[in-house]
C-alpha cells in the first residue's frame, strides 16, 4: 500500500497522460453549454470548446459534487494510507466545498483538502510537485509543508482581451474597477489570495507582454526562475511571450502550458500570462 496519494480537480490543467505517470487522480469540473453538459478534459477537447466559443456560444461551469469526490476517495484509500487533495481556490470555485464535504463523509480517514489559491498552471505546479514528492516517499508532513511554501511563493500575472468573461461569470473580483475603462487597455490582472485583483493598465497587447516579461525577470533578481507561459487560444501570443523570457538568469525554466476550458470559459479564448516562483520553492524544505 502507498503512503500517499494526490488528488486535484481539472482546473489544474494537467495533460492526462502527466497525470496518469505521477499517479494524480483528477475529480473534472463541468463545461456547459445550454443544456449540455461536458466533463472538463474528459468529454470535451480544446478545440471544439475555443470553436464554439469564438461562434458565440456561451459557457458557463459547474463543481464537483460531494459524491464525486467521495467516490474518488474511497477508491484511492483501497491504496493508499493518507490523501492530499489540491483544488482551485476557494474564492474562484465551490471545489473545495465539495471536497471537504466528502473528507467529511469519510472521518476515519486521513485525508487533507487544501486550498491552493490559485487556479491553471500554477494550481498544476504545486500539484505536480506534491504528487513528485510523494512519489520519492515523503511523509504527508513534509509534502504539506512543501505545498505551503510553493504557495506562498508562486506569483500569477494575466492578462485578457475582454473582462465580460469574467464580469459573467462572476470571477472578476477587483477587476471589477476596470469594467467600462477605455478601448485598447490591456490591463494585467493577478491573484491577490486566491482572488483576481488589478495590478496594471498598458495599452495595447504588445506592451502587455513586455510588462509581464519585465515583472517575471525583476522578480528573480539573480536567482534560476522556473516560468510557465500560460496559452488559451493564442500559441502565437504565448510564443512572443516566451522569447520575451529569454533575459532570466541561467538555470531558469520556462514551459508553456495550455489554459483548459472551465478557466478559459471564465477568461475567455485570448487568456495569456505567466506563472513563476523561484526554483529553491520547488525543493523540499530543509
Amino acid at each position: 500500500m502507498q503512503e500517499l496519494a494526490i488528488v486535484t480537480d481539472s482546473t489544474a490543467d494537467l495533460p492526462p497522460a502527466l497525470a496518469q505517470e505521477m499517479g494524480i487522480t483528477i475529480v473534472p469540473l463541468k463545461v456547459i453549454f445550454g443544456r449540455e453538459v461536458y466533463r472538463d478534459g474528459v468529454d470535451l477537447d480544446r478545440t471544439t470548446f475555443y470553436q464554439r466559443l469564438h461562434a458565440g456560444e456561451v459557457a458557463t461551469t459547474s463543481q464537483p459534487s460531494p459524491g464525486e469526490f467521495e467516490a474518488a476517495y474511497r477508491h484511492l484509500l483501497t491504496r493508499a494510507k493518507s490523501i492530499v487533495s489540491i483544488h482551485i481556490s476557494r474564492r474562484l470555485s465551490g471545489t473545495v466545498n465539495a471536497a471537504e464535504t466528502a473528507r467529511s463523509l469519510l472521518p476515519e480517514a486521513d485525508i487533507t483538502v487544501v486550498d491552493s489559491r490559485l487556479v491553471a498552471g500554477a494550481l498544476g505546479l504545486v500539484v505536480r510537485t506534491a504528487a513528485r514528492a510523494a512519489q520519492e516517499g515523503k511523509p504527508p508532513a513534509e509534502v504539506l509543508s512543501l505545498i505551503d511554501q510553493l504557495i506562498t511563493a508562486i506569483k500569477v500575472y494575466f492578462s485578457i482581451e475582454s473582462l465580460e468573461y469574467l464580469r459573467r461569470g462572476g470571477r472578476i473580483g477587483g477587476a471589477q474597477a476596470l469594467l467600462g475603462t477605455i478601448l485598447k487597455i490591456n490591463p494585467i490582472l493577478t491573484l491577490a489570495d486566491g482572488v483576481i485583483q488589478p495590478f496594471e493598465k498598458v495599452w495595447g497587447q504588445k506592451a502587455a507582454l513586455r510588462r509581464l516579461a519585465e515583472i517575471a525577470t525583476a522578480a528573480a533578481g539573480n536567482r534560476p526562475l522556473f516560468c510557465q507561459v500560460l496559452t488559451g487560444d493564442n500559441q502565437e501570443t504565448a510564443a512572443a511571450l516566451a522569447s520575451l523570457l529569454s533575459g532570466l538568469p541561467p538555470g531558469s525554466t520556462v514551459e508553456t502550458a495550455a489554459i483548459g476550458t472551465v478557466v478559459a470559459a471564465h477568461t475567455g479564448p485570448g487568456v495569456y500570462g505567466i506563472v513563476f516562483c523561484p526554483k529553491r520553492a520547488l525543493e523540499p524544505v530543509p
